[in-house]
């Protein structure tokens, strides 16, 4: 079974609800990336761009150490 051509099928998606911690934590891992994610409201929206702010802020100051 080919795992990539069924994720590029619109049919084979999931509706999930994860804390905002574990959504940080996955975009600072690098497992999950903002392009393969779709904010259903507004407060998704909200947490989402929060938790890339905060990501974004931390890399940076790691990088400047």
């Amino acid at each position: 079974m080919n795992t990539e051509n069924r994720a590029d099928n619109g049919s084979n998606k999931v509706k999930l609800e994860i804390s905002s911690t574990v959504l940080a934590s996955l975009l600072n891992s690098g497992l999950l990336k903002v392009a393969e994610c779709k904010c259903l409201d507004a407060n998704t929206k909200r947490v989402l761009w929060q938790s890339l702010l905060t990501t974004s802020l931390s890399a940076e100051q790691k990088s400047c150490m």
